[in-house]
């Protein structure tokens, strides 16, 4: 069975292209829509957590002027200012999760909570940085990106990485560890895989899971290998699902809370056709290199089935589909499946048996 639409004003606005409205989701527990400049995702929900000294948030939103805005007049429907922030809680650092949470803290003092693997990926010095473009460029020729679209690769991360605005967290957690948040018995659960240190939060007595982006209610995340995400991704990431599939299975009824779209119940059952949809895409990209043996990772992102024709796909598109591409591989290879060789440029093949 797949999820059950719980959000139905998110779920009605999202097909109708629209921010939802900020909503009471329980007593004590609100959650606000903010913008993004990402169009196919368009909003982050960051959820609002009264306690008796303000409110705890769980993620911040995009870090920029309307994003802060639309989080700022989202408090204020629910009877709250910027300045009772104490906690921003991240489920992982990509920029629309972790962007505003610097600017939170240097104006409230609120802590920055985050998993101690997410915070190893955060680039703060600036010999990471170097580190990080270093490895983007050897990953570059081991995958078979032609050499205008690696010059396109660079122009457009360099734009997007104004606005990510890294720093280091007050709080570090581990899987399992209770938050300090009265009124709330709040855990996180480490999940792996679409970062290294994606967590989702859970509230038994409440029968709430914040899933971040580990579980959405209909779109697949985006499971990639790049530098900042390890060759068995993909692994961790259904390891994860599992996971979480069995801590919901604990708490009757529980209602998943996620970073985009809508809430949705059946936390286990979309777990599982998560995990469906990955062995599926693990057997049409094998089934590509039995096809053309010696095929590139580039060129196997490119005969991949996407939602729309490859040709259609921007750079950023291309970029994630290929971290896709190569997630899948990976996974293949780890089995036994595949072989991508030992030339510089990865060049797939079936393992001889």
């Amino acid at each position: 069975m797949a999820a059950e639409v719980l959000g139905h004003k998110q779920k009605q606005a999202w097909l109708d292209k629209v921010l939802p409205p900020v909503e009471q989701v329980q007593p004590g527990l609100w959650s606000i829509p903010v913008e993004i400049p990402i169009k196919p995702l368009r909003y982050v929900l960051v959820y609002v957590l009264e306690t008796p000294k303000g409110v705890a948030i769980i993620d911040a939103g995009w870090n920029d002027e309307k994003s802060y805005q639309t989080l700022s007049e989202g408090l204020a429907t629910a009877g709250y200012a910027v300045s009772d922030i104490h906690d921003v809680l991240v489920t992982h650092v990509h920029p629309d999760h972790f962007g505003l949470a610097k600017r939170l803290r240097e104006e409230t003092g609120a802590r920055i909570a985050l998993h101690s693997a997410e915070a190893k990926t955060l680039m703060i010095e600036p010999h990471q940085e170097v580190q990080w473009q270093m490895e983007s460029e050897v990953r570059a020729v081991q995958h078979g990106i032609p050499l205008e679209d690696q010059e396109q690769m660079k122009r457009e991360v360099g734009e997007f990485r104004k606005f990510v605005d890294h720093s280091a967290p007050d709080v570090l957690l581990e899987d399992g560890d209770a938050l300090a948040l009265p009124d709330w018995d709040l855990k996180g659960i480490w999940t792996p895989g679409h970062t290294p240190g994606h967590m989702c939060f859970v509230e038994p007595e409440r029968r709430i899971m914040f899933t971040g982006d580990h579980v959405l209610p209909r779109i697949t995340p985006n499971i990639s290998v790049h530098s900042n995400n390890p060759p068995d991704s993909l692994a961790r990431y259904l390891d994860s699902l599992t996971k979480v599939g069995r801590v919901a299975d604990t708490i009757e009824d529980c209602m998943g809370l996620p970073g985009h779209e809508y809430r949705y119940a059946g936390i286990r059952a979309r777990a599982d056709e998560l995990i469906e949809h990955h062995e599926e895409r693990l057997e049409e990209l094998r089934a590509i290199v039995a096809d053309q043996p010696g095929v590139t990772t580039w060129e196997i992102s490119q005969r991949l089935s996407w939602s729309r024709d490859w040709s259609t796909f921007r750079f950023p598109e291309r970029r994630s589909a290929l971290g896709e591409a190569i997630a899948h591989a990976e996974l293949l290879a780890q089995r036994g499946v595949l072989t991508p060789g030992s030339e510089p440029t990865a060049h797939w093949r079936l393992v001889e048996r």
